[in-house]
């Protein structure tokens, strides 16, 4: 099997695999979680201020737009520290995804925690940081420890962070707690929400899109991951991404032009090869005997015999 025949069935197959979602329409079944009627706005697109402060593990001061200078995408959660129930989940499902996704933490992207309870302090975010990057089960070198970090912030610095990428959560003083929703965010390299992943159900192949969507297919691995850059597009209303149909026939035509024109090629090459292997052939069967002598010219006027 030629070069160009292997490439053209690879790419065929990574085709294949990306019109096998459409069946399904999302690529994970789960439907996104509705926690206490509170909503995810649809903020992307917009920009979160570069000037919210925030608080590291080491309780220095940063702002969250020094986060945005590093040119790679981010996956941010917005959880508190000691929440009971729900951000345990959220976390221990991150942690769960993270570790299924191909993409390097650092190298290809940043995970960025936030807590928007004020009175959490700097001890527990370190206690959480400790926890989830020992998780981390590749490894982390010390740039993905750089880029995998857990802060605190004011309840002024909180509410403006929630805001910018509609997130809603309110206090309930009867049970000490808060009530939130359950949802990942995918920020773009400069700070712009560019989607949300609902619920605590999605998978890595969900996250695995979000963050080639937010890179623009930057920090794509495989012909696989152009095919699902190019062929799933964002569903708000699921807080998921499905196959899309159009793009995927308009995909499935341009490969049947580059596999006939490639077919084309290959099959003039052989032609071309035959015939030169052929003529090549004809001249080694003729001996260099066996040429006919050329025949003498008659002179004009000149007898066959002197007198």
């Amino acid at each position: 099997m030629t070069q160009i025949a292997r490439t053209i069935l690879i790419t065929l197959a990574a085709m294949l695999t990306c019109i096998g979602g459409v069946r399904a329409q999302v690529l994970s079944d789960k439907l996104p979680e509705q926690i206490d009627g509170l909503e995810v706005a649809d903020m992307r697109g917009k920009a979160i201020p570069r000037d919210i402060q925030l608080y590291n593990a080491q309780g220095e001061q940063v702002y969250i737009g020094d986060y945005f200078d590093t040119g790679k995408p981010t996956l941010f959660l917005l959880v508190y520290y000691n929440c009971p129930k729900l951000c345990e989940v959220m976390l221990s499902h991150m942690n769960k995804v993270v570790n299924d996704v191909t993409f390097d933490v650092g190298k290809d992207y940043q995970i960025i925690v936030v807590s928007f309870d004020h009175t959490n302090t700097t001890s527990m975010a370190a206690g959480k940081q400790e926890f989830l990057q020992n998780s981390y089960q590749r490894g982390l070198s010390k740039e993905g420890e750089s880029h995998y970090l857990f802060h605190t912030t004011t309840a002024n610095d909180a509410r403006r962070l929630a805001d910018a990428v509609g997130f809603d959560y309110r206090y309930i003083p009867q049970r000490k707690e808060f009530s939130h929703p359950s949802v990942m965010y995918i920020l773009t390299p400069d700070g712009r929400v560019s989607n949300y992943l609902s619920g605590i159900g999605y998978e890595s192949r969900q996250l695995r899109v979000a963050l080639l969507e937010a890179s623009d297919g930057k920090i794509a691995q495989s012909l696989t991951d152009f095919f699902l850059h190019y062929c799933f597009v964002y569903d708000p209303n699921a807080g998921a991404f499905s196959a899309q149909a159009t793009q995927i026939m308009k995909l499935g035509g341009i490969l049947s032009i580059i596999c006939v024109g490639a077919l084309l090629v290959v099959l003039r090459i052989k032609e071309s090869v035959r015939r030169r292997l052929h003529k090549a052939s004809q001249q080694l069967s003729t001996p260099t005997g066996s040429r006919p002598m050329p025949k003498s010219k008659a002179v004009p006027g000149v007898s066959g015999v002197g007198s």
